[in-house]
């Protein structure tokens, strides 16, 4: 499986603001009111992507054998890495938040995105995060600046 690293520049004053703040209160926190946010609002175009783009086969309606389509399974998730997080080797040990858009994990699911011996690969999940990397970042500077000057002036009033 192909991995894809991305690099952004340019938060060093972001990065320097968000590191006073954890140092004052409770890293975790922080973390979760800056970082977290950040990175869910971030990944919602990828979700809508993948929602619009996930197979679906509209000649096999829903019933009681076939409940839900795959499309139906999308979810995203932002959150501080839990152990099991930490043992993925999408996750390393220098992350303090990261985002997932998912779908249900099964057989179905791993054949559309990967393919099998008959069935020719129908990738969803990682194309629209390729066509929405660069979003995907702007948007997370933008919103962590927003969340970070948020917590900050919260603190500010706690010390009045």
């Amino acid at each position: 499986m192909a991995t894809e690293i991305f690099r952004i520049e340019g938060l060093a004053e972001l990065e320097a603001k968000l590191s006073e703040l954890m140092a004052l209160g409770r890293a975790d926190q922080v973390a979760r009111q800056t970082l977290v946010k950040a990175a869910k609002t971030a990944m919602e175009p990828v979700l809508a992507d993948v929602q619009t783009n996930a197979p679906y086969d509209a000649e096999k309606p829903r019933d009681a054998k076939n409940p839900i389509h795959l499309r139906d399974t999308v979810k995203l998730d932002a959150r501080i890495p839990n152990q099991s997080d930490r043992k993925s080797m999408m996750v390393n040990e220098t992350d303090t938040a990261i985002a997932v858009v998912s779908v249900k994990k099964s057989a179905v699911s791993l054949a559309q995105e990967l393919g099998t011996k008959k069935l020719q690969p129908q990738p969803f999940l990682r194309p629209a995060l390729a066509r929405h990397k660069d979003t995907v970042i702007a948007v997370f500077k933008e919103e962590l600046r927003g969340y970070i000057n948020q917590v900050a002036a919260k603190q500010a009033r706690r010390k009045k």
